[in-house]
């Protein structure tokens, strides 16, 4: 791409990039790559842009890392075993308690469509 360059880079949700694609298609094509993931976050993303944010919001609160806390907004596990799956995926982090693990998997529940 000639002439552009990154402004800023940062994580985002699914839903996030779902309205940041949607925003740019309606303000002009997108390229190839930026459709294919419009249509995997149009397939996939499980919460609204707004929810999303709150949810993420909520999980950092909580304890959990940014990185964490999306991962967990793109799954939306309400098991406590894929729960403690994810919590996992971070090798700075202590095993999460049983008390932990409820806690969480309830604040998503109240997400869950």
């Amino acid at each position: 791409m000639t002439g552009k360059k990154t402004l800023e880079t940062r994580m985002a949700s699914m839903p996030e990039v779902l309205g940041i694609l949607e925003d740019r298609q309606k303000s002009g094509e997108l390229g190839y790559e930026q459709q294919l993931v419009l249509e995997h976050a149009t397939k996939f993303a499980k919460l609204k842009e707004s929810d999303a944010k709150k949810l993420k919001k909520e999980l950092e609160e909580a304890g959990l890392s940014e990185r964490l806390a999306l991962k967990v907004i793109e799954i939306m596990p309400t098991e406590p075993n894929l729960f403690r799956l994810i919590l996992a995926m971070d090798t700075d982090r202590q095993p999460a308690s049983d008390e932990e693990v409820g806690k969480l998997v309830e604040l998503v529940k109240g997400y869950s469509k």
